[in-house]
């Protein structure tokens, strides 16, 4: 995919497009706080050891699985659980890795298994759908949402739960949280992964190498990165909607569009402070509790 970028000075630094910030960036904390899920992988598409971390780069805790990119681990609404993909399942556990258990079986592999608020659901891409599975497993309900020809990549929940949107090849799409009314919030080339502000009013998008920030009230899509021969990916919100953590290397000359030895980096909603955490890998998920 081409990425057709204006070359910049040094560096990383933040291009505004159209729209004003979606959320004030000056209320955003010093030092943001909680913990992140990541996975240490070494290239973008590979796998790596699942770890989580402090948003300053301390306290790492292994749990001692080495897991393929696109488990996409996330934390449960309140932190004390973590859903992942393992092959063609998606499993359950708890915050400290114990109680491990198989939830449901995918019908073609599965990827990005993301809780919904009210933590009665989990939403996971397979088959270029969009499924959803009760917490409870099979016994509680399991469905195909999205049923279309869309190509939906990851799904993201609304805050409320009562939407869920979706990186889809192309643009961003948005649904009812039964996958009903699909209607496009943006035709964004490239779109592949995605998470929906804690706050309601805006989506971070990674599309062909950069973070995007589109607007749900105006619509107006905003840049967020352009840094030829560097990719960044897997926006994650922070609890708060103030910070962005995602995934940072030099474009993988043998994966194009895919990052090289990437590491954790964060930058607030309006695209500033933008550093390095020091963690390699990939972001996943981002709970309040330490």
């Amino acid at each position: 995919m081409g990425r057709h970028r204006i070359m910049l000075a040094v560096g990383m630094t933040a291009v505004l497009v159209a729209g004003g910030p979606a959320t004030s960036a000056a209320a955003a904390p010093d030092r943001p706080g909680g913990r992140i899920l990541t996975l240490a992988v070494t290239q973008e598409h590979g796998n790596g050891e699942l770890r989580s971390v402090r948003p300053d780069g301390s306290s790492i805790v292994s749990y001692g699985r080495q897991l393929p990119w696109f488990a996409s681990p996330d934390y449960a609404p309140g932190g004390t659980r973590i859903s992942y993909v393992d092959g063609f399942d998606i499993r359950v556990m708890a915050a400290d890795g114990s109680g491990d258990r198989w939830l449901v079986g995918a019908p073609c592999g599965p990827s990005s298994p993301r809780w919904s608020p009210d933590a009665q659901w989990i939403a996971f891409e397979s088959c270029s759908d969009i499924y959803q599975v009760s917490a409870d497993g099979y016994a509680g309900g399991f469905f195909n949402a999205t049923q279309n020809d869309l190509n939906d990549l990851q799904a993201s929940w609304s805050p409320q739960g009562g939407r869920f949107a979706t990186a889809t090849l192309p643009g961003v799409h948005v649904y009812r949280a039964d996958g009903s009314a699909p209607r496009e919030i943006s035709d964004l080339p490239g779109a592949v992964r995605l998470d929906w502000n804690p706050t309601g009013r805006a989506i971070a998008v990674a599309a062909e190498g950069d973070l995007w920030l589109i607007n749900l009230v105006t619509g107006a899509q905003r840049r967020l990165t352009n840094t030829p021969a560097v990719v960044e990916a897997h926006p994650v919100w922070s609890p708060d909607g103030r910070w962005l953590a995602f995934a940072r290397g030099p474009d993988d000359p043998d994966d194009p569009g895919a990052a090289l030895s990437p590491r954790v980096w964060l930058m607030t909603v309006a695209g500033t402070r933008a550093h390095s955490t020091g963690v390699p890998g990939i972001p996943t998920s981002w709970r309040s509790n330490p």
